[in-house]
């Protein structure tokens, strides 16, 4: 890793936080992580698991290497293989080789069906963000209906990333090809945010009864600039749910990290 800065790496797996009700968070560099089965044993999600022993489908990797940064989060739908296997082969090539261009880290999610597949029907979404502090800006891709979302320092929230169905399967090399590609700035004082539905769809498909923008909002700007203070605020409410409404219906992987 070079540059500047605070530095780390970390990969969380779902297979290895499986019990409703409790999340696991750490903070990483100029970010953090957490990880969560969610809360509802009962939830209507799990007619999505292939395997009910391990409820736990999202999976996510973050690297802060001083004068760039990469966050990715992945959720699997009939089985965690999907998410878990794009998610470490995708924390592997970062830790080796920086991307250096938007074209550059698609060629990487190419490369990431290399190799052995996985024998199994899991599909997964995929969102992969880099973003380099010496210019302030970043760029990603997007498979399925995770979000990559900034807060700025006065509190407008944006969403970065195109949402889509379109999900990716270890079994099939020919459905890692042309992904949603987006660009952002990202200055002093922002803050970004790389989540799957477990957030936005707490409340299990039902996303104007779960987290919406302005809870985002109100968390970030309550206990801002601590990303650890803001992953465990946002992931709380996640699990509990809002306004009344049942919450924690979902799996839950979480990135906020500082400009």
């Amino acid at each position: 890793m070079s540059g500047e800065g605070q530095v780390g790496r970390l990969t969380l797996l779902g297979r290895d936080y499986g019990q409703y009700g409790s999340y696991a968070a750490t903070s990483v560099g100029k970010g953090a992580v957490a990880i969560s089965v969610g809360a509802d044993p009962s939830s209507p999600s799990l007619q999505f698991k292939d395997d009910r022993s391990a409820p736990n489908e999202d999976a996510l990797c973050i690297i802060e290497a001083g004068d760039w940064a990469g966050y990715a989060v992945a959720d699997a739908h009939f089985g965690p293989e999907a998410s878990h296997l794009l998610i470490e082969r995708l924390d592997a090539l970062w830790a080796s080789v920086r991307p250096e261009s938007l074209e550059h880290l698609r060629q990487m999610v190419g490369h990431l069906r290399n190799g052995e597949p996985a024998q199994t029907e899991s599909e997964s979404t995929l969102l992969a963000v880099v973003y380099d502090r010496t210019q302030q800006r970043g760029y990603g891709i997007s498979y399925g209906d995770s979000s990559f979302v900034t807060v700025s320092a006065y509190g407008a929230i944006t969403t970065h990333n195109h949402r889509d169905a379109r999900y990716v399967r270890t079994t099939d090399r020919s459905l890692l090809g042309p992904a949603s590609a987006f660009r952002f700035d990202a200055a002093e004082g922002t803050t970004m945010l790389a989540f799957t539905d477990g957030i936005d769809e707490c409340h299990y498909r039902k996303p104007s009864t779960s987290v919406r923008p302005h809870h985002i909002v109100d968390i970030v700007t309550s206990h801002g600039p601590e990303p650890r203070a803001i992953v465990d605020a946002l992931t709380h409410r996640a699990l509990v749910g809002v306004d009344g409404n049942p919450g924690g219906q979902d799996n839950i992987a979480l990135i906020v990290a500082t400009a």
